[in-house]
């Protein structure tokens, strides 16, 4: 799926009910909603519909939290959470993008981002300096590196391989088309396409989690690729990522799957078979997954540790491999999610990449388009 009916749009769905007897507010938000995901999908809107969604998105930004629904404003989780954690936020990279979609770190220690908006892949030094772009020919949803500088992105239906250098060695069609996950929902104006929600290389095997459908009934397929984007082979699918969300991570030939709806993550060989699963949804505490979905993004420390983001929460935690829970890294500002409503803050990715020394994070704020930093201080 191209887009989500969490983040923006799900505070959209909730508008168009909430504002709706508000005579002084000019916004449709069923049509503003439509735009929205019109433009998460990639499309380039109308120079008068594009207008039209920043000026709802504009009056949504100035709507006091307070008048939603009558609830007070929360305050931000990072300055209610400062006192835990082995890190702090710091300010963000000086780097903006159109429309961020993920995140991966580089072998060269430089951070890789896939800017939907723009329609390409911008390499970016761990202090925000854009160094390279490159042009995949289509908006990039996910990316990921192999040890030897192979850069590999999909999105727009399509893989894309890149050499070390830059050139595009190869495009294939995903080995998915138009998957339909259940019955059509009769309440979109349209059906979502697939959305390459995972990508991740294990020894000489790439794969892709390719997902379909709307909301916590999305479902996603996984499929193995060798490095050459060739011998598509289907090895799992059913697989539960809200809003076609299912992250991916591998370590010693062997998968890491974010199975957000489920809270828990899947561990399985490069054939698909479950070796195990763990984790457990829980309000309160630090071991389980909070909100609706998580977690939402998996990241392998250089040390071996398993890093978890929590959409919804900004928090981001450290397990060994086994599940076994190990420590709060911390907490990035999430307060856009926390005043939009409990469906958009379920869901929003939070790729992440960990610089290789750990003492840094840097976390997708997928809102505001930019890279948030997780800072350990040097005590």
């Amino acid at each position: 799926m191209k887009t989500s009916v969490c983040l923006f749009a799900a505070a959209l769905l909730a508008a168009s009910y909430v504002w709706a007897a508000d005579s002084a507010n000019d916004i449709d938000w069923n049509r503003a909603r439509d735009l929205h995901q019109r433009w998460q999908r990639g499309e380039r809107l109308a120079s008068a519909d594009q207008a039209y969604l920043d000026r709802a998105k504009a009056q949504r930004q100035q709507r006091p939290p307070s008048s939603r629904q009558g609830e007070p404003a929360p305050a931000a989780v990072a300055a209610v959470a400062q006192t835990g954690g082995t890190h702090r936020e710091v300010a963000p990279l000086e780097v903006r993008f159109k429309r961020l979609n993920s995140i991966c770190l580089h072998p060269n220690g430089n951070l890789l981002a896939a800017d939907g908006g723009a329609r390409e892949l911008k390499e970016v030094t761990r202090d925000g300096k854009v160094v390279r772009t490159l042009a995949p020919g289509m908006a990039p949803e996910a990316v990921a590196t192999a040890p030897d500088g192979t850069i590999y992105c999909g999105g727009g239906g399509k893989l894309v391989l890149f050499a070390a250098d830059g050139k595009i060695v190869k495009t294939v069609s995903l080995p998915v088309a138009a998957v339909q996950v259940g019955a059509p929902d009769p309440r979109r104006a349209r059906d979502h396409g697939e959305m390459v929600s995972g990508l991740v290389i294990a020894g000489p095997h790439i794969f892709a989690a390719i997902g379909a459908g709307w909301s916590v009934g999305s479902k996603s397929r996984l499929f193995r690729f060798d490095r050459e984007l060739g011998q598509p082979t289907l090895i799992a699918q059913g697989l539960r990522g809200c809003c076609q969300r299912c992250d991916l991570a591998a370590r010693d030939n062997t998968l890491f799957i974010a199975e957000n709806a489920a809270h828990h993550v899947v561990r399985c060989d490069i054939n698909g078979k479950v070796l195990a699963t763990w984790g457990t949804r829980a309000r309160e505490g630090l071991e389980g997954f909070g909100s609706c979905c998580n977690p939402m993004n998996l990241c392998f420390g250089s040390d071996g540790t398993l890093y978890t983001a929590e959409s919804g929460l900004g928090r981001i935690k450290r397990y060994k491999p086994d599940g076994t829970f190990l420590n709060l890294v911390g907490y990035v500002d999430v307060e856009r999610f926390n005043t939009a409503g409990s469906l958009a803050a379920s869901c929003s990715n939070i790729s992440f990449a960990v610089a290789p020394d750990g003492r840094r994070v840097f976390i997708m704020d997928y809102k505001n388009n930019l890279i948030r930093v997780l800072e350990q201080p040097a005590s």
